[in-house]
């Protein structure tokens, strides 16, 4: 029996011994982050959201996919009988509605084609080299937009809004954004005027995003 206690108590030594030096390490090694952690669990400054809104789905997601990338969009299955003309007309009529500018469109798997098929081989030529669909659609509202970078630079990086459509190699079809949850819940909470335009915008383009889906004018 005592050596089962003994085994236990060298295994909780070992463990505490590999907690403190990662603990160590990553204090060194990015400067302070544990006390900046431990700072911020005392006197927080982060929206107090920003866990249940931002970073645990968003670990959650990591840990399950892998991908850092589909941790941080939001993504709809496009309608099976909605075509791609569909989407794209019923995300135009809804941005138009909603007073937002469409400012450009990026037929990426179109341009592949061209460049990767030779002169004289189109669509239904038995050569042909067909690319899984993806386009990207571009939005923007000027003045929110300027109100944005307004209160910090890095929202430029956010700028304009894109909403992707994409065939998966399976042949399923997804309207693909940035989880717009991190600018608004990610940081310090915004100050009210800003936190409003930032719904709007965010409202906005999940009306476009879902609406496009289902090709919903």
């Amino acid at each position: 029996m005592s050596g089962i206690v003994n085994l236990v108590k060298w295994l909780l030594i070992i463990i505490g011994a590999i907690a403190t030096y990662y603990a160590v390490s990553l204090q060194i090694k990015y400067d302070g982050v544990t006390g900046k952690i431990i700072s911020e669990m005392i006197s927080p400054k982060l929206h107090p959201d920003s866990m249940a809104k931002v970073y645990m789905p968003m670990a959650n997601t990591l840990l399950d996919t892998g991908d850092i990338a589909m941790a941080s969009v939001v993504r709809v299955k496009v309608a099976d009988d909605v075509s791609n003309e569909d989407v794209e007309e019923a995300m135009e009529s809804i941005a138009t509605a909603e007073s937002v500018r469409s400012v450009g469109m990026l037929p990426l798997s179109e341009m592949v084609e061209i460049q990767t098929n030779s002169e004289g081989v189109t669509k239904g030529h038995p050569d042909f080299k067909r690319q899984r669909f993806l386009k990207i659609y571009q939005y923007c509202s000027p003045r929110t937009a300027m109100t944005m970078v307004d209160h910090s630079d890095a929202f430029s990086a956010y700028l304009p809004c894109r909403i992707a459509l994409i065939e998966d190699k399976s042949g399923q079809r997804w309207l693909y954004t940035l989880d717009m949850n991190a600018m608004i819940y990610g940081g310090a909470p915004l100050p009210k005027y800003l936190l409003e335009k930032a719904l709007a915008v965010q409202e906005t383009m999940n009306a476009i995003q879902n609406g496009g889906a289902e090709g919903d004018f």
